[in-house]
């Protein structure tokens, strides 16, 4: 998190090629990490104009009203996965940081009355799990250090990271719609928001001529809040549907709790230090605005496309200034059926980063990196229920900035998804 810096003093000029805890955060830098629900996650979540299922409560709760009958969805990501590759971070060295997480990411039933459609939903927009254990031996110090300590020889012996992070965002509320026409449809989701973060970092670093440093950092935020769902659809045909959704995340009550504990022999005499923060500082999520566009070439093919725009925010957390910029998301999506029972599906997709632009006055821990994907999925129609397996695959690269020096360094994403998802119309 950006509300964490390192009291570091001698041991910067050390540490300069090491990593700084900043750097071990969840991704706050993107907003299309996972692709919620059965038809959306083949399509590559172009949704909005379509939102005609149980998923619909998350994209555009205006589209639930054209459901085909009352139905139950649920949806889990078999397996989520996420690496990034810092180049030259250590020493000279690549540094690889894994998450990984299997996560029933959806599950919502919903019940036409008449003109009224109405629903509940739960849903899991960010999941992140990554445990880290890296150990890094006879690494090159920097020249000041050398001088510092009098010996061109000194070495860094010894540099070990341990670290947990877990984050988890989870949303579930009611979902009202209704026909305003025959064309016209207004919807609302009222989701109550939970997120909860931990993070733990160990780091040894141990040199050559016996001296050591060892540091622990302790994260946990616990936040509660509201993201209501405001939705438009507009089918003025049978071939044509227009869609339109407005949301954002109202935090309403947060607990953070930060805990640091260093000791350091690089000075004389011994350094050891612990301090203990705790705040209500809120965190901020921006409006989303989506829009899409749904058409039927024929009764067994159509194709959608969304654009979902996030506007530019900054707000103050602890004490650091958070900047964040604005963002546009592209997604574009197919389904053809060829047979009765068989459905087909297919998309791409963009992940944009709403960092700023990575320079020497940077802090670490920032990264900028765009990333581009593409889905597919299959689904089998059995009497009243169906079941989808599908998976999508994204990549990336940019920079960050996740060292205590003033220089970027390269980076590369890659993000891949199986899922299994299953509806029921009863």
């Amino acid at each position: 998190m950006t509300i964490l810096k390192r009291h570091l003093t001698a041991a910067c000029l050390i540490l300069a090629c090491l990593l700084n805890a900043a750097t071990a955060r969840s991704d706050e830098f993107h907003y299309n990490n996972m692709i919620i629900g059965e038809r959306a996650s083949g399509m590559g979540g172009a949704f909005t104009a379509l939102a005609n299922d149980a998923s619909g409560m998350y994209y555009n709760p205006a589209g639930i009203v054209h459901a085909q009958a009352k139905s139950l969805s649920a949806s889990v990501n078999a397996y989520y996965s996420l690496s990034k590759e810092y180049r030259g971070v250590i020493a000279g060295s690549d540094l690889k940081r894994n998450y990984s997480a299997i996560v029933p990411n959806f599950f919502g039933v919903q019940q036409p009355v008449g003109p009224v459609s109405l629903g509940f939903s739960y849903s899991v927009p960010e999941h992140a799990f990554e445990n880290m254990d890296e150990t890094f031996i006879d690494l090159p110090t920097t020249q000041e250090a050398q001088q510092r300590f009098g010996n061109p020889n000194l070495r860094i012996a010894r540099y070990v990271l341990n670290l947990n992070t877990e984050d988890s965002i989870n949303e579930f509320g009611p979902s009202v719609a209704i026909k305003v026409s025959e064309t016209l449809s207004l919807g609302l989701t009222l989701y109550v928001h939970k997120r909860d973060y931990l993070f733990i970092q160990n780091e040894l670093l141990r040199l050559s001529n016996g001296r050591d440093q060892w540091s622990n950092y302790y994260i946990k935020i616990r936040e509660w809040g509201t993201r209501p769902i405001l939705g438009l659809l507009w089918k003025p045909s049978e071939r044509f549907s227009f869609g339109a959704a407005l949301s954002r995340t109202f935090v309403v009550d947060s607990d953070v709790a930060y805990q640091e504990t260093y000791h350091s022999t690089l000075d004389n005499p011994p350094v050891l230090n612990n301090q203990r923060i705790t705040s209500t500082d809120k965190r901020m999520y921006p409006w989303q605005c989506r829009l899409g566009v749904a058409y039927r070439i024929n009764p067994s093919w159509l194709v959608s496309g969304d654009a979902a725009l996030y506007p530019g925010f900054s707000y103050d957390m602890v004490g650091t200034r958070v900047e964040r910029e604005s963002v546009v998301n592209i997604a574009l999506g197919t389904e053809y059926s060829p047979w009765k029972d068989w459905i087909f599906r297919g998309g791409v997709f963009t992940n944009r980063s709403n960092s700023p632009d990575i320079t020497a006055d940077t802090k670490s821990g920032a990264e900028k990196i765009d990333m581009y994907g593409i889905t597919g999925s299959i689904t089998f129609r059995i009497m009243q229920s169906s079941i989808t397996v599908g998976g999508n695959y994204g990549q990336g690269s940019g920079t960050a900035h996740i060292t205590s020096d003033q220089i970027a360094q390269d980076v590369s994403a890659r993000t891949w998804n199986v899922f299994i998802a299953s509806t029921y119309l009863y």
